[in-house]
């Protein structure tokens, strides 16, 4: 898989932008995930996810808009944003994740929501395939999204 945009992703920003309807949440939840069991596809949403890692200890991470967490440049013509990195305790658990996704509240359309829930902004790939149980810790780092 490639970094992506989802159907919810993209309703959400042109929601935000261009009709200015939806109200944009202070933060962005991100978890891990293995892509290779399952298969995200442009119109997958959350609930797609089978594989986001279990275990007491791991928690989805937070980046904060209008703060140091993103940060915006010009990537050869190309803008991206940056997430700063976000360090995931695995010590409880033994799932192989070989993505990462960025999850966002709305009410969304795409969906036929009657009120907010969480759903897929974007997702990506990490450099290879982790098997947390080996690690205590996961760093994700230079994670993002470019506009092509």
């Amino acid at each position: 898989m490639v970094t992506q945009l989802h159907d919810t992703g993209e309703e959400a920003l042109l929601d935000a932008f261009f009709e200015e309807s939806l109200s944009k949440p202070s933060s962005v939840s991100i978890t891990l995930f293995n892509d290779s069991t399952d298969a995200l596809t442009d119109s997958s949403d959350l609930g797609d996810i089978s594989t986001e890692p279990t275990g007491s200890a791991f928690a989805r991470q937070t980046a904060s808009f209008g703060t140091t967490d993103f940060s915006n440049q010009d990537n050869s013509g190309d803008w991206e944003t940056i997430i700063a990195d976000k360090t995931f305790d695995t010590s409880d658990s033994n799932q192989s994740v070989d993505s990462y996704a960025v999850i966002i509240s709305f009410t969304s359309d795409d969906t036929g929501d009657s009120s907010a829930n969480e759903h897929l902004l974007f997702t990506g790939s990490l450099n290879q395939s982790y098997n947390l149980g080996d690690i205590d810790t996961f760093t994700l780092s230079g994670s993002g999204i470019s506009l092509t």
